[in-house]
């Protein structure tokens, strides 16, 4: 009776497994992601997605408008004070925007490339202020690992122009274009 009850178990847990659908998205779908590094050398395993050529860190918005096409939306606010009598409060605020292209893939694989652009203002306890613009190319790809929700990596090539000004002194302007690979994953949900 033991075994009878087991076989019939497994064989409800299989066909329950299977059941699930991996869907890829489709219009009016929305995606909300973080990135993540495998804690390999006791860092912080959560972060957050970061804007090309910058340090800053955002949240990571995808509203798709069909199941080929999505507009990807990244924002980031901080404001630092450390409440010490004369010292400066700092004050980052960027936003980038881009389109994503997804190729016809499996169920559970959806591969994409696209392009994104980025502008950030950022005011350090030094008074030292950044302007910066980004822009970028991009391809990746998120694999489904429930219904729901994905892990996804991406490579990207891009320009960064930043405009770096301390206080009272005269501003110097870098550039750089050059390709990125993130050490790290993006994990996102779609609702």
């Amino acid at each position: 009776m033991k075994k009878i009850i087991l076989t019939v178990a497994a064989v409800f847990a299989l066909s329950f497994a299977n059941a699930q659908s991996y869907t890829k998205p489709a219009a009016g779908d929305m995606q909300l992601e973080v990135t993540f590094t495998p804690n390999l050398s006791s860092d912080a395993m959560f972060a957050n997605p970061t804007f090309y050529g910058t340090d800053a860190a955002g949240i990571r918005l995808r509203k798709f408008s069909s199941s080929t096409k999505a507009m990807r939306f990244t924002g980031h606010l901080s404001y630092t004070d450390t409440g010490v009598e004369g010292a400066e409060s700092a004050l980052a605020l960027a936003v980038g925007v881009g389109i994503e292209n997804h190729m016809k893939g499996t169920d559970r694989l959806s591969t994409f490339w696209g392009y994104e652009g980025t502008i950030l203002y950022a005011k350090d306890e030094l008074k030292t202020s950044t302007l910066g613009l980004g822009a970028q190319v991009f391809t990746g790809c998120d694999y489904y690992i429930m219904p729901n929700v994905y892990l996804g990596a991406e490579v990207n090539f891009g320009l960064s122009v930043a405009s770096v000004t301390p206080d009272g002194g005269d501003g110097v302007t870098a550039i750089s274009l050059k390709p990125g690979i993130n050490p790290n994953l993006r994990l996102g949900w779609r609702f």
